[in-house]
């Protein structure tokens, strides 16, 4: 079976980086109509064989199943062309999506790897980050919780139960296979996380505060960790069963 690369106008499937990056912000980062974030470029109206142009207000984000509802006419283009107008995303809040985990899970921190862990930075009030509960089932997966704070001091993305959230007051969310990259801006990544389904999450780069506390992922894989004027900095490590990595006052 051949694979059409070009419609009848000779418009090429590929879609310049800059008008995914529109459909992605005035989309909210996720479908349309359900706000899921892993979605497709889809063209509306006209469809991608008569389109002469990849044109971001004739096209949407659309996740696989809805993209089928339209694509089988069960759901007719109307729908979509509403949906458009006034994204799911934007009345939640957030585009979202779920991680497959499995124990045994590995939690990789730049260069450093960590098994059998309650969470990553225990506070003396008793507060967490990057929390880690065991299964509520004795199939059932381990269960993830986290916030990644932007330079506003605001949750850009949220891990509920490894369900992840990312706000649609980011700059950017760009997914790429197993890969997400959060950017506050053009030129700052805050973020990138890379799915290892089913045993794994690796935060491959991060610079953010929890409150009072900065941290730091460094594309080398180094991780920097501010508190009350005092640093701390490791290269790599691996932690097996343990309350918490890292406990402050």
């Amino acid at each position: 079976m051949w694979h059409i690369t070009k419609n009848i106008y000779g418009l090429d499937r590929h879609i310049p980086q800059d008008v995914r990056r529109q459909i992605r912000q005035e989309c909210g980062f996720g479908c349309v109509i359900c706000g899921l974030a892993i979605a497709q470029y889809e063209h509306i109206d006209p469809p991608f064989s008569e389109a002469k142009a990849h044109d971001p207000q004739k096209m949407a984000l659309l996740c696989g199943t809805c993209h089928d509802h339209v694509t089988r006419g069960v759901w007719s283009k109307d729908k979509v062309i509403y949906a458009r107008k006034s994204p799911i995303t934007f009345s939640r809040g957030y585009a979202k999506d779920a991680f497959d985990f499995r124990d045994p899970f590995d939690l990789f921190v730049g260069n450093s790897r960590f098994r059998d862990i309650r969470c990553i930075i225990r506070k003396g009030d008793g507060e967490e980050w990057f929390t880690i509960e065991p299964p509520e089932t004795p199939d059932g997966p381990p269960r993830l919780s986290a916030k990644f704070f932007g330079s506003r001091g605001l949750p850009e993305l949220e891990i509920v139960q490894n369900e992840w959230r990312c706000s649609t007051g980011v700059w950017d969310l760009q997914i790429s296979g197993r890969t997400m990259e959060v950017r506050s801006t053009p030129d700052q990544v805050m973020l990138r996380l890379k799915a290892k389904p089913p045993h794994g999450l690796e935060i491959q780069y991060l610079k953010m505060f929890f409150h009072d506390t900065g941290i730091v992922i460094e594309s080398n894989g180094t991780v920097l960790l501010r508190f009350a004027g005092t640093e701390i900095r490791w290269s790599s490590s691996d932690v097996t069963k343990a309350g918490a990595v890292f406990s402050l006052p």
